[in-house]
This record gives C-alpha cells, structure tokens and sequence, in this order.
C-alpha cells in the first residue's frame, strides 16, 4: 500500500486542491492541474491506516472531520454543476488547512482523514475484500491507467468501481462475469476481458503456435455472425470441407451469441488430441464437423516468383497471411530470396489478412519506403502522437509495388497499406479495407486471467482516422479470393 501510495502523490495526489473521503475506504482527491479539473483516488489507502504507527487524538480528528467535510461539500457543487472554477474559488478561504492537510498526506499520514468515517483501531474481518473482489479491483485499474478513451464512454468510471468492488462475489466465474460487465459498458469491441484458457490461447496465436482445428474468424462479427476468415491450409477444419466465408452457429452445441470472435476461438482451441464439434451454416445449408484439435504451426509469409504472361517480367509475390511476432522476418527472408531469383517488381497479397502484431507491419513496411518518412501516427488516451518513421532507405525502397486488400484487410495490414500508399510507393488494388485503428495491449491478471485493452488510436501518414472507415483504394477491383494474385493486377 505505502508503494501505491507513494505512486499516486509523484503522479498527481501532491498538489494544491481539495481532500475528501468516500466510501470509508478510498481516499479521493480533486483539484485543478494544468487547466483541468482532476480526480484521483487512492483505492487502497486504507492499508495504511492499519498499519500506522501515528496515533492522533479525538480533538485532532474533529479538527479534520472539518477541513474533510469543506471539502467535501466543494465536491458535491462541482457534481451539481458549478464548475472547477466556482468550486474552487468557494473554498479560497480554507486554504491553508487544505495545504496544510496535502502536507500530512506527503509524509505518508493520509490514512488519518479515513479514519473519520472508519472506526479506530485495527480493521473487521467485514472490510476485508475477497480475492474475487480483488480481481475487480484490478482489472478496474488497469483500464483506469491505460483506456485510450478517457471520457470512459461517458460513464462515471469512479463509481462503476465502487458498485461493482463491493458485489458480494465467492468464486473467481462471479469475478469474471462481473469484469465482462464493466467492460459492456465501454461500448470498445476490442476491449475485453480473457479468461486463463483465452489468454494462453491469444498467446499462441500471437507466436504463431497454437493447438486447434485451423480457422481464422473476422476480427469483429460481421452482420452478427462469426464468420470464418480462411480455413488454414492443411489443417483438419480444411481438411472437412470447411471453407472460407462459413459461418459457425454453435460449438459443442452451445450457442454463440453472446461470444466475440476471439472468445469463440479460445473456445474452438484446445489439447492436442481432443475433440470438438461445430456447426457451420452457408449456401447450402447447416451441417455438424466433428474435429481433433492438432498443433498447428501458422505460416504466415509465403512467396512465390511468378513470370507475367504479357510481358514476362518477373514479379516477387509475397502473401501475408497475418502478422505474428515472426512476420517480419520471415518477411525479410522472403524478399531477399524473390531479390535474389531476379523479381523487378512486387506483389504484396493482403487480402483476408485479419492483422495481429502492431510492429510486424511497421517493420515490413521499413522494407518498401525510404529513410526518414512516416509509417503510422500513434495517439495514446491523452493524446499525445507518436510517430513511426524510417531510420533509413529500405532494401526496396525504390522497386515497384501492388498491394491486394479486400473487405477482410484489418489492423495491422492496414498499417502496412496505408503507410505505402500515402507515402506513395504502392498502388492499391481491390476493395475498401475494414477499418480497425485502434491499438489494444493484453494485459495478465494476478490469478492468469487478462485484459485485452485499446490504449491508442492510429493514423496513416497522411493523417487518416481510417476506423470504422478503412482505406480506399487506388484502384478499385473485385477479385475473388481463390484468384491467383497475379489475376488481380489490372494489367494482369
């Protein structure tokens, strides 16, 4: 606790502003910093009083009891609508005790204004939070400190924590269910809580090993269903028959709705040697496949030199399949060896590419352009860009490049995509990409549990939201996804 503590007074606790007690056993501050109007919470401070050696009389209290209730009545203004402003300037008066109070809280002692609510002496066993609630806790701070969206949605993120902290919850599913509640109301389909098998099972996917059946979903529903992205080559799900573009209703015979797309597939993922049951729905109807999960190895580059037929030049085609943490490499590896086979020009195929590692397509994207441009711009919750940008020439920097995205093109190979296309070293060909420009981090929890949270939005280089928008095109094409890559040039 006194870490924690410490923590919060170096980061904005230590200034001159309003102290006040809620709840008997967080320690909120307010006050006005830089132009805005802050409120911190010291979640644990209560662990202090505990285990304070400092002993203050009754009188000390009362004396304190006042300064805390000033402060507190500013408090309940500003929520009723006065303002920073008036709130503060009503206060003018106290001052000095309130100074005098933020110096008691630097040397350590804060824990003295809790006990005006709390009793004195030593903590019930009833104050004590359950490693469930605990759970909660931690998870409310983790989005609390990195959420990209600090407005919370416009929900009071304080509160939510102080309603659902003090759920009476006896096992860790209670916790779990309760933390899925929080994040509903953020309304971020991409910020979500990740039981242990879930985490493990992210995990894998981002190295590119994992055990399962070898299906890609969407990164996002698509019309509310869960719609397969590719089936990966030779795994057992190809191997019956499921096909790109299926949609699957159930798993086990249990309904989906209720899952996002990562969810399903943490379900679908399992031991080596298990089996599982999905129902797939298409064209032609619904039908049960019964699968053994294998372990899986994706291979996410591979390329291919292929001669034009109209006018035999050699070109270089690279086809990302997503990006984990050896894409970039293996990428690299590949070039060299189109380079090396005599390629003059480049096909990089992106179509169905649900993205994956952020810094893999930055750093395919350092292949292609030269020394000193923009990649991506970064912005985190207080948004404050950071930007991306090459530190010298490419290997390729000046070889010609096509680019094949489609309605499936998202995230990462998005970054890739605009990053060559506004720096212009790339044609685009084909459909509207799909839109996803936010940046989240997986977060583990103390019980192996985790969050995935999105903690920054992006640009293209040319300052483009494309969220929920995508990118556009240079030519726009339609170019089915079994087609060779070559068929998909215009001048194929």
């Amino acid at each position: 606790c006194s870490r924690r503590k410490e923590r919060w007074i170096k980061d904005g606790c230590a200034f001159q502003g309003n102290v006040s007690v809620w709840d008997g056993n967080v320690l909120r501050l307010t006050g006005c910093v830089r132009g805005q109007w802050l409120v911190q919470d010291i979640a644990d401070a209560r662990c202090e009083a505990w285990n304070s050696s400092r002993r203050v009389s009754q009188a000390q209290l009362q004396r304190r009891r006042c300064r805390v209730s000033a402060a507190a009545r500013v408090e309940k203004e500003r929520e009723d609508g006065l303002g920073a402003s008036s709130a503060l300037s009503a206060v003018s008066k106290d001052v000095s005790e309130i100074e005098r109070f933020s110096v008691l809280l630097r040397r350590g002692v804060a824990a003295v204004a809790l006990g005006v609510v709390l009793a004195t002496g030593a903590p019930k066993c009833a104050h004590a939070l359950s490693e469930p609630q605990k759970l909660v806790a931690e998870a409310w701070r983790v989005v609390n400190q990195s959420f990209v969206d600090q407005s919370f949605n416009g929900v009071d993120w304080f509160k939510i924590r102080m309603k659902n902290v003090k759920k009476p919850m006896s096992t860790m599913d209670d916790a779990y269910e309760t933390i899925r509640g929080m994040l509903k109301l953020l309304d971020d389909p991409y910020t979500r809580f990740l039981s242990p098998a879930q985490l493990e099972s992210l995990t894998s996917a981002a190295t590119g090993e994992l055990a399962g059946v070898g299906v890609q979903l969407y990164p996002a529903r698509v019309d509310g269903e869960l719609k397969i992205l590719n089936p990966i080559e030779g795994g057992p799900a190809a191997r019956s028959g499921v096909r790109k573009g299926d949609i699957i209703t159930d798993i086990d015979g249990e309904s989906l709705d209720t899952l996002s797309p990562d969810e399903a597939a943490a379900r679908i993922r399992g031991s080596p040697g298990t089996r599982v049951s999905i129902n797939v729905s298409n064209s032609s109807g619904d039908r049960r496949v019964d699968l053994v999960r294998e372990n899986l190895r994706i291979t996410s580059v591979r390329e291919e030199l292929v001669k034009r037929p109209s006018d035999g030049v050699l070109l270089g085609v690279l086809d990302i399949r997503q990006f984990n943490s050896s894409t970039a490499d293996d990428a690299t590896k590949a070039l060299r060896s189109l380079q090396a086979a005599g390629a003059s020009k480049y096909v990089i195929d992106l179509r169905n590419n649900p993205g994956g590692y952020f810094p893999g397509g930055v750093d395919v994207a350092r292949q292609f352009l030269p020394k000193g441009v923009a990649i991506v711009y970064v912005a985190d919750k207080n948004g404050v860009q950071d930007e991306y940008e090459t530190l010298e020439d490419g290997p390729l920097c000046d070889a010609p490049v096509a680019v094949l995205v489609n309605h499936a093109t998202a995230s990462a190979s998005e970054i890739l995509s605009g990053a060559l296309k506004d720096n212009h070293r790339a044609t685009l060909i084909g459909e509207q990409t799909f839109g996803k420009g936010v940046v989240q981090t997986i977060s583990e929890l103390s019980d192996g549990s985790g969050l995935s949270v999105t903690i920054a939005r992006y640009e293209t280089p040319a300052h483009i939201d494309i969220n929920k928008r995508g990118i556009e095109p240079d030519v726009f094409r339609s170019c089915p996804d079994s087609a060779p890559p070559i068929s998909c040039l215009p001048d194929a």
